[in-house]
């Protein structure tokens, strides 16, 4: 190679450089992760518990999307999570209560956030270490009844985070008959009414507890614990309304 054949080459090399960088410093993290215990949103889709999820039945370690995020898909592309209708199970647990990541891959780790119905309730440091495969926190003082919990994965030296959401009933094996916050009497009768016979109907800005009875289309409905603002029926056999038939 010529003097000025070498000149060029090293000048090529020496632009090229800086631009290497810039793309191995954006590439996407390694680390991918989900909630698996209680059961997340996407464990569910992935295991067939609820369908009609999109490509997140396949890649449930997958929801990765930039930090700062409060919705269940992060900002990705599976916005089917962000669903709250989509008939989820709701685990039941108490207010001391541990929540289980699975890594298929591991990467530095700033933090785990865990947000209730949106708002921070505990923070766990990753300490800039790489977490093994399964990894557990341990919430406490959770608030009772019926809640969304989403827990972010930070990175610690991208840029990115990975969301998974549980859908939860805080108070133990069965739903609470108290509410958290302050409210009115049901306007329907507590107990179911005689086969065939339409009770009270259904309203959106009732407030209702465990064991209220409404109808709503043609059928009579029982609450499992308390609810405002839940249709019957829409939320599939794990949401609050039990199906007590036609009426």
């Amino acid at each position: 190679m010529n003097l000025t054949r070498r000149s060029a080459a090293f000048a090529a090399a020496a632009l090229l450089g800086p631009l290497a960088s810039v793309v191995m410093s954006a590439a996407p993290a390694s680390a991918h992760g989900w909630v698996t215990d209680p059961p997340s949103r996407q464990d569910q889709c992935a295991t067939g518990a609820v369908a009609n999820c999109g490509g997140v039945q396949y890649e449930p370690q997958s929801v990765e999307a930039p930090k700062g995020a409060r919705t269940c898909s992060g900002g990705s592309g599976y916005t089917a999570l962000d669903n709250d209708g989509a008939g989820w199970r709701v685990a039941s647990i108490g207010s001391t209560a541990s929540f289980t990541w699975r890594n298929t891959a591991a990467h530095r780790t700033l933090n785990w956030q865990y947000y209730v119905d949106g708002q921070l309730h505990q923070t766990i440091s990753g300490n800039a270490s790489q977490p093994p495969s399964t990894v557990s926190h341990t919430l406490t003082n959770l608030p009772a009844g019926r809640h969304k919990v989403l827990s972010v994965w930070n990175i610690y030296d991208t840029v990115n985070a990975f969301y998974s959401c549980i859908d939860v009933n805080v108070g133990g094996g069965t739903p609470p008959t108290t509410p958290t916050t302050p409210t009115t009497p049901p306007t329907g009768p507590t107990t179911p009414p005689p086969a065939g016979t339409c009770t009270t109907a259904w309203s959106a800005s009732a407030v209702y507890t465990s064991g209220a009875a409404v109808s709503h289309n043609g059928h009579n409905w029982s609450a499992r614990w308390w609810t405002q603002g839940e249709e019957p029926g829409v939320a599939g056999q794990w949401g609050v309304w039990q199906d007590k038939g036609a009426c």
